[in-house]
């Protein structure tokens, strides 16, 4: 990962925590990596390194447009509304929800990117 998906990342876990808790509104972001027939994968990536990477990907593919499109519409769906908790129920004051997302914010950046946690 580099700086600038991090700072998005963050902007995006903030933005959702703060507007999610004040004013029920939903913020969800999508890094879907490389992908297929777009500009970015074939001037960056030859057909040899494609081939290679995609036997390093979770899903042994590149993602495509398509993949993108859904995952947005299903974002915007009422389907999706895992945020949801953030805001109703308030099972915890403002401010202890603030103070847990320090924490989780706190200990994301301590773990090293891109080591699993899982040996699944």
């Amino acid at each position: 990962m580099d700086i600038d998906s991090v700072a998005v990342d963050c902007i995006t876990r903030n933005l959702a925590l703060e507007w999610g808790t004040d004013y029920d509104i939903r913020v969800n972001g999508i890094a879907p990596g490389p992908t297929a027939d777009t500009p970015g994968l074939s001037k960056l990536a030859p057909d040899e390194i494609n081939i290679k990477a995609r036997e390093h990907l979770p899903s042994y593919k590149i993602g495509d447009k398509w993949d993108i499109a859904m995952s947005a519409i299903y974002l915007v769906s009422d389907a999706a509304n895992g945020g949801h908790w953030l805001s109703h129920p308030r099972c915890l004051s403002k401010e202890e929800v603030k103070q847990l997302s320090r924490v989780v914010e706190r200990r994301w950046r301590e773990k090293p990117v891109g080591v699993p946690s899982s040996k699944l």
